[in-house]
This record gives C-alpha cells, structure tokens and sequence, in this order.
C-alpha cells in the first residue's frame, strides 16, 4: 500500500509540474504573439483575379511555422470587402511571412485593384 501511495504522491507532483510548465509555457506564447486585421477592399472588375490571389496566399501562408491562424472573412453587406484575421507567434514570423514569395505575390497581384488598410493587436486580457 505504501508502495503504491508513494507512487501517487511522485505522479500527483509529476502532472503538477508539468501543467505549470504548460501554463508557464503557454503565458509566454501569448505575451509574444499579435494578430493582424486586415481589410481589403476590391474594385468591382477584378474581384476574381483578387479572389484567386486570395485563396493562393491562405492556403501558403496557414502552412508557415510561425503562423497560428490565418483566416479571410468576405463582408455580408459588401462583397468587394474582405477581412483578414491573423495571428502569428512572433513579430519574426509576421517578418517572414512578409518577405517570403507568396506574400509579395499576392501584394503584386492585387496592386492598383484592391485597396489594404491593416493593423497589428497584441493580446492583453
């Protein structure tokens, strides 16, 4: 029986341990990580060549190691207007993703068609 109590009490310290780590970890990540609205609004002529732009850079962007969420949103009262939601890890991996190919891409294919307003968040409650 003693055997089996000591057993517990190790566990029980063991899964404390490692939730605090957890919760230390996960405090952490939340202090560094930011999320970006964006909003893009497309001129009525090339909502599809847009849209093709868009749906490329999402599925390319959601694979980067620093990305945590990546989302677009079309408004329901106006269908030339998309929100972007994104959070990312780290302002490096925001950094990355700016530079990497299929962002500037994107930024090319939809230049002189859409017009981007954009702002950075960082989580605080």
């Amino acid at each position: 029986m003693e055997k089996y109590l000591k057993r517990g009490v190790l566990f029980g310290v063991f899964c404390s341990l490692f939730l605090f780590g957890s919760f230390a970890d996960n405090q952490d990540v939340k202090d560094e990580t930011l999320t970006i609205v964006a909003t893009v609004t497309v001129k009525p002529e090339y909502k599809e060549d847009v849209l093709k732009a868009i749906k490329t850079v999402v599925g390319a962007t959601r694979k980067e190691p620093g990305n945590i969420f990546y989302d677009v949103f079309e408004d329901v009262k106006n269908p030339l207007k998309f929100v972007f939601i994104e959070t990312w890890k780290s302002r490096a991996a925001i950094d990355s993703h700016n530079q990497s190919a299929h962002f500037n891409d994107f930024v090319k294919a939809v230049d002189g068609k859409a017009t981007l307003e954009a702002s950075t968040f960082r989580q605080r409650f």
